[in-house]
């Protein structure tokens, strides 16, 4: 019914969707008002049935979950009927999960109510059921969409109300879970320490309602432990997202320590027997789970996982040889089946690692051992549901099942003692599931104990509506790409192409272990090679790539240490092939969609994140529009994390990165989809984060070559910024005249503004007239802070005309007549005079020699006849700076410290002596453009 909606809900004119909604409402009235009158047990149906209505409603229907939202809210606080608690509880969290992105204000009550009812419910039942509630809802925390119309402020506080949730469903199951297990304790406690508690908020965490238990007695409890322990295991992918990589490996070796055969080498608890089963059933049923996240974000390696398989092996096996048919055992049995029907699924249908036949066939075995053999029919119902789980039917777990991709190649395994990829397309099996089905199917339909033949059928029916759902998938799919106009071409390619032998070859790329090691330079060549291919055959790329992903990483433990392999070459082709046919598979669009999520991409190799950050604008392109947002504030987000990563990266790796992201932000400019002023506006909001971390560029060389990459840096930088409107650029570099004055903001960001508006008006993107407006405040600043900017102040003006030159040397020259720093003006004048005589090129630019060359270059460029015009004027003002310089040495020589009508810094005193020489000399040198009575002056003048 979902994927029916949710096509429906793409293509329909709105009077359809009306319909749609107003249909769904009418079915909601009809069943609040049954299950009000009804007895206990239809009106626990009919509550779950409302949950499951709202997942598979479109969005377009928001009203209609907003309403079972309330309905089933009110349910949830009736702590007098403990039927209507636990069945609201699971169905609010499913609503949360799928309620509208505008809907935030009724998902975080739904979450908080939850957490309350948990907190102080005395019934086990209902906590578990709370439990599991919050693991729907952390299906949705954290994953950064947003209302199209909502504000970058918007967006950071939603993120952070959705991070406190989460921190508080973390500390509230830890707390729940505690009393069942003393051994686990501290490191349930310690997953609190991942979500400290802000100090503002600190009265609104819940207090659990922890009460004393007979732990030999908790028949009724059982699967409410187990729901706080699958919703533990379902919290994972939003911790994650979070960044608390540590914290997600926590909870799933804690979940494999509750787990008998799975970790042999935990010790007991000392809660007793009963506590341990009522952990081991949450934990069989939560494993997959955790297990299929750490999968997808490379968490596990395949030595664990055949280990998980062999455990459960050994779990199922021990537990059917045990004649027992207390609660217990025959729950843990139940959900050790569910669960390893589930492992076995999440392994295989992800298509990436390889399991042993021999182990395959023997879990199936076990399987059909428990459904067939004389057990309670609970027993028999957990046998069935690990067959169909082992399809994919995803039954007993709170997230989506792995899809099967549309892939219809088959792998060649008659002869392989190794299976890859989903039971349904394995030969080596098909006869035993096919009797196996066959077998359900016929006590569906003829068994004798009715019991049994409603467990069959349930495990038939939902085989079918998992293969059903699959189909209409599929065929979603294929009609998306046909209407986006895919160059796909569904006809078989020749089996003697180029093409086609390359894919089948990497198709049946083989692990270490299962097949012939092959050097990884040779794979990362023929996915070059593919890449450059207009179309590829129909197979599934995904698996393909994620399976190439890992295999560098296996081969290298295989080889010795001197030897000759690149690290990360091969995942960096992965990358690139995926960028080149992710319009043509969905399969690597989502593969692309979780390497560039945040915290994924944290956590790639530099090498990939430098790809991906260069390659932005084809992510741009590859990406809906929605998906182009979170992009870009992924982006910026990451950029404002690597300021502070130092212990993960240097200076230069951190340069290396900012450089790729440059050149990606370039590339996007370059694309003809700016349309989108959200688009523009998410581009510049990276830029700005960018720029913010750019470093300081100084002109004396600093450790060795850290220069060099920081004035590559720049380059790019500057290259990009002058791509953007002149308008937003401008408000980016304005330097206002409160920040000029020392002390009022960091100067460093001020000189970086100066220093890129210098560098733009040499590449013509904003007026030299932007930087004549700071010419003032500029040169009446330590020299020392300031020198960076007068060098490429002055470097800009070398490119401008000459009347703009003869007006920034005489501006400068009256300034050094009243600014608190003389010496810094005087700098810029050596700086100006030096870069437009003829000395220019045997001068050093160095604060010191420029000064003392100021008498010489200031010379030769007013005897230049293109400078006569001002020569007379300027040295008139070089004269009355020379008498203010004078009397200001001669006060600091009597030791005057009274107050002066135009004062100089102190900072300044101990080049006075020097700054009177320099000034001295030059009026000496040119004293033919002063008057005669000026000339007397300057030769009766005694300089020290």
């Amino acid at each position: 019914m979902r994927a029916r909606i949710m096509l429906l809900d793409a293509k329909a004119p709105h009077t359809v969707l009306d319909k749609t909604s107003r249909a769904a409402n009418d079915i909601l009235k009809t069943m609040r008002r049954i299950a009000e009158h009804s007895i206990p047990r239809s009106a626990e149906n009919i509550a779950l049935a409302v949950g499951a209505l709202c997942t598979v409603l479109p969005q377009s229907a928001h009203a209609v979950k907003s309403t079972a939202s309330k309905f089933m809210l009110n349910w949830l606080f009736q702590y007098e009927h403990e039927y209507r608690q636990w069945s609201a509880a699971i169905s609010l969290g499913l609503i949360s999960s799928c309620l509208h992105v505008t809907d935030y204000k009724q998902k975080f009550e739904s979450i908080n109510a939850l957490l309350q009812v948990a907190s102080h419910s005395k019934s086990t039942l209902v906590k578990g059921a709370c439990g599991v509630g919050l693991g729907f809802s952390c299906q949705d925390l954290l994953t950064g969409v947003a209302a199209e119309d909502d504000s970058l402020l918007n967006k950071e506080t939603h993120k952070m109300q959705e991070a406190d949730l989460l921190g508080k469903i973390v500390r509230a199951l830890s707390l729940m879970i505690c009393p069942f297990t003393q051994s686990s304790c501290e490191v349930l406690q310690s997953l609190s320490a991942y979500f400290p508690v802000r100090p503002d908020d600190i009265d609104s965490d819940p207090t659990i309602n922890l009460l004393g238990r007979n732990y030999d007695n908790l028949e009724e409890d059982i699967w409410g432990v187990a729901g706080l322990i699958l919703a533990l295991g379902s919290s994972v992918s939003a911790i994650y997202r979070t960044g608390a990589h540590d914290a997600v490996l926590k909870i799933k070796t804690l979940i494999l320590s509750w787990i008998p055969h799975l970790n042999s080498s935990v010790q007991p608890t000392a809660v007793g027997e009963t506590c341990e089963i009522a952990l081991s059933v949450g934990s069989c049923l939560a494993l997959p789970i955790v297990v299929a996240f750490c999968q997808k974000v490379e968490l596990i390696d395949d030595t664990d996982l055949d280990h998980l398989v062999s455990g459960f092996i050994g779990l199922i096996s021990e537990l059917i040889s045990v004649k027992k048919s207390g609660i217990f055992h025959q729950s843990l049995l139940m959900a050790s089946c569910i669960g390893a029907g589930n492992l076995l699924a999440c392994i295989l249908n992800e298509g990436v690692h390889s399991l042993e036949a021999k182990h395959v066939k023997d879990l199936l075995a076990l399987f059909r051992k428990t459904s067939s053999d004389p057990h309670p029919p609970l027993i028999h119902l957990g046998g069935m549901l690990g067959v169909v789980n082992a399809f994919g039917a995803g039954v007993g777990t709170l997230v989506q099942p792995h899809p099967l991709t549309s892939s219809n190649t088959v792998y060649n395994q008659e002869e392989s003692s190794y299976i890859t990829g989903p039971l349904l397309r394995s030969p080596v099996l098909e006869p035993d599931l096919t009797s196996q089905v066959q077998e359900m199917f016929l006590v569906a339909k003829n068994s004798d104990d009715h019991q049994l033949q409603q467990y069959a059928a349930w495990a038939v029916s939902l085989l079918r509506h998992y293969l059903w759902v699959k189909e209409i998938r599929i065929e979603d799919s294929s009609m998306q790409r046909d209407a986006v106009g895919s160059k796909l071409i569904s006809q078989a390619f020749p089996e003697d192409s180029t093409v086609m032998k390359i894919s089948l070859w990497l198709m049946h790329l083989s692990s270490p272990g299962t097949g012939t090691i092959l050097h990884v330079n040779t794979v990362a060549t023929a996915l070059r090679c593919l890449s450059q291919a207009p179309r590829l055959p129909p197979v599934d790329w995904g698996a393909i790539i994620r399976r190439c992903m890992r295999y560098e990483g296996q081969i290298a433990e295989l080889l010795p240490p001197n030897s000759d392999l690149k690290k990360g070459i091969l995942r960096e082709e992965c990358l690139q092939f995926s960028l080149a046919h992710a319009s043509q598979f969905d399969s690597l669009l989502s593969f692309l969609d979780e390497l560039s999520d945040l915290s994924r991409f944290r956590t790639l190799e530099l090498n990939l994140q430098s790809s991906m950050l260069f390659h932005l604008a084809t992510l741009i392109k590859t990406f809906s529009g929605s998906r182009i947002e979170k992009l870009l504030d992924d982006m910026s987000n990451f950029m404002y994390w690597l300021v502070s990563s130092d212990q993960l990266y240097n200076p230069e790796q951190k340069s290396l990165l900012r450089v790729s992201c440059w050149k990606g932000l370039y590339l996007c400019w370059d694309e003809t989809s700016l349309d989108s002023q959200e688009y523009i506006s998410n581009l510049e909001h990276c830029m700005e984060v960018l720029f913010s971390s750019l470093p300081g560029l100084h002109s004396a060389p600093v450790l060795g070559s850290v220069q060099g990459y920081l004035v590559h840096e720049w380059s790019v930088a500057v290259r990009c910024l002058g791509k953007v409107q002149r308008g937003w650029l401008l408000d980016l570099l304005q330097v206002s005249e409160f920040s000029l004055i020392e002390g009022n903001s960091p100067f460093f960001e001020v000189m970086k503004k100066i220093q890129a508006k210098a560098r733009l008006v040499r590449m013509g993107c904003i007026p030299l007239s932007e930087l004549g407006t700071l010419k003032a405040y500029i040169l009446n600043y330590k020299s020392e802070a300031i020198w960076d900017v007068l060098v490429e102040v002055v470097a800009t003006l070398h490119h401008a005309g000459g009347s703009i030159k003869r007006q920034w040397l005489a501006d400068a020259v009256e300034i050094s007549c009243v600014t608190s720093y003389p010496s810094t003006a005087l700098q810029f004048i050596g700086l100006l005079s030096g870069s437009c005589s003829k000395y220019m090129p045997f001068l050093i630019v160095d604060r010191l020699t420029v000064l003392s060359d100021l008498p010489v270059t200031l010379k030769s460029l007013l005897s230049d006849s293109s400078w006569e015009v001002v020569a007379e004027s300027v040295v008139l003002s070089l004269w009355t700076s020379t008498e203010r310089i004078y009397e200001w040495a001669m006060r600091i020589a009597r030791g005057d410290d009274s107050p002066s009508p135009q004062p100089i810094d102190k900072s300044e005193n101990d080049m006075a002596v020097f700054l009177l020489q320099v000034m001295h000399q030059a009026c000496v040198s040119l004293k033919g453009y002063l008057p005669l009575e000026k000339q007397l002056k300057v030769a009766n003048l005694v300089v020290p």
